[in-house]
């Protein structure tokens, strides 16, 4: 064969077609397998060591699309669970059991009932934080939500009837946390319009607020099972962002059996566990450790959903959030403030 340079020409060009299309082919094949590749390299429970092989981030926008809402239900359907013990992190493997309540009775010294600013919002007057919508049986805590109408300011002009009760119960009194690790052992709500939730806010300020889990009932009590982490933040100069909220779907089982859901709150970054698997992580940038870094106590209560409540009984009825046990852990410089040092 004569070399000519009209030869030399198309034999490079049918090289750099034939590079093109196996690197294209290379690249298809790297995007398929790199969640299940890294996947793969996770640890059991008990090490939570790299079990996020993925970037952590912050979305520019709360309600804005997040593949990693994917990622985290992949993660937690692929990783071993324990929903009866708690798994301590490696990071707590030094750590101090500073708060734990196991229901055997109501401490009414630990927990109060309601808000501590009253025992309903203005500005959401179709419930209240009732003594009757909380109470301890055979080792667990129940908080209830039920239509039992309660009037307010009675003969006074500020007078209102609110239709339903629901339980709430807070350490406000008693204990603030200023970081460490906390969990719940619980069994959601039946039904429509129901609100559980357990959650951290501020003791001196609002924001900050650190939700845990917050799971809807919505329409029938079928989407009870999406469990939704969200940081409440506030405004500082040109930063607008109020909050970052995430969520993804449980099995269809969590107001029928008991999970664990806790969260590790440190002063670099928040991370999320359901059932002893790592599943959601926020960075704390500069701007964002102005609001978690002063204390804040625990709230667990049993919500209706205003938005839904159509879809209630018209006549009686009662929903059960079940919570087994509670409990904090803290490393040697976190810090646990007691109410009565204050």
């Amino acid at each position: 064969m004569i070399i000519t340079q009209k030869n030399v020409k198309n034999l490079l060009v049918s090289r750099a077609m034939f590079v093109s299309k196996i690197s294209k082919l290379y690249l298809v094949i790297f995007i398929f397998l790199m969640p299940y590749l890294l996947l793969s390299q996770q640890k059991s429970p008990r090490g939570f060591k790299n079990l996020n092989p993925y970037k952590e981030f912050v979305a520019k926008s709360s309600r804005a699309f997040n593949p990693y809402n994917t990622t985290a239900k992949l993660r937690y359907s692929l990783s071993r669970k324990n929903t009866d013990s708690l798994v301590l992190p490696k990071s707590y493997s030094q750590s101090k059991l500073v708060f734990s309540d196991n229901f055997d009775s109501f401490n009414s010294n630990v927990w109060g009932v309601g808000q501590p600013w009253g025992v309903y919002h203005p500005s959401f007057p179709h419930q209240y934080y009732g003594d009757s919508e909380v109470y301890v049986k055979n080792g667990k805590l129940f908080l209830l939500n039920q239509s039992r109408k309660k009037t307010f300011n009675e003969n006074s002009k500020d007078s209102i009837t609110i239709p339903y009760g629901t339980g709430l119960i807070n350490t406000f009194k008693s204990n603030s946390f200023q970081y460490g690790f906390f969990a719940i052992r619980c069994k959601n709500p039946q039904g429509a319009a129901t609100w559980p939730a357990f959650w951290l806010t501020g003791r001196y300020h609002w924001p900050p607020e650190i939700d845990i889990f917050e799971m809807y009932g919505k329409k029938d009590g079928s989407t009870v099972h999406k469990q939704m982490i969200t940081l409440h933040l506030g405004e500082t100069e040109n930063k607008s962002k109020r909050q970052f909220e995430r969520g993804f779907k449980l099995p269809a089982n969590t107001d029928t059996s008991f999970h664990i859901y806790s969260c590790d709150w440190n002063d670099k970054r928040i991370r999320f566990y359901t059932d002893g698997v790592y599943v959601k992580s926020f960075r704390l940038t500069p701007w964002m450790k102005q609001y978690f870094q002063e204390p804040m106590y625990l709230i667990v209560n049993n919500a209706l959903d205003h938005r839904y409540l159509n879809y209630l009984p018209k006549g009686k009825f009662s929903q059960e959030f079940v919570v087994d046990w509670i409990k904090v852990y803290q490393n040697p410089k976190q810090i646990l403030i007691p109410s009565s040092k204050e």
